[in-house]
């Protein structure tokens, strides 16, 4: 996951179980920053991780923001494209780094854009944790 546009900074978190990947959607639980799930509420969400970090590190993440546009890979296996239908249909992630283009219940992430070509959504999360 990265960012695609949109204003960004970096803010310091103390990593949580499982540590970050690079580019990892990171929530805050229990006052740590961790991996994001399927499932994820989007008040919770708070940036990406910029770099990988062990659990109990003080990790990077850049910050999001309602006009912050992040791109990713999606998955999906009854729906394996996206159309001009779906801009502004928010869908699901399926792990901390894709999209799950079959989940749209109670999705976070709003279609802005895609890449078909390249199996790529462009996205908001128009409600973020944000941590100041």
């Amino acid at each position: 996951m990265w960012i695609s546009s949109g204003p960004s900074r970096i803010i310091k978190r103390t990593v949580g179980t499982g540590g970050l990947a690079a580019g990892s959607l990171a929530v805050m639980s229990s006052d740590t920053a961790i991996k994001a799930a399927a499932a994820t509420t989007d008040a919770t969400i708070i940036g990406v991780s910029v770099a990988a970090y062990a659990a109990t590190k003080v990790g990077e993440l850049y910050e999001i923001t309602s006009d912050t546009i992040l791109g990713a890979k999606y998955t999906g296996s009854t729906k394996t494209s996206l159309t001009d239908a779906d801009l502004g249909k928010a869908f699901d992630l399926s792990s901390d780094v894709l999209v799950n283009l079959d989940d749209v219940t109670g999705g976070c992430c709003v279609c802005e854009g895609y890449d078909n070509a390249n199996k790529t959504i462009f996205f908001k999360i128009l409600k973020t944790k944000r941590m100041v």
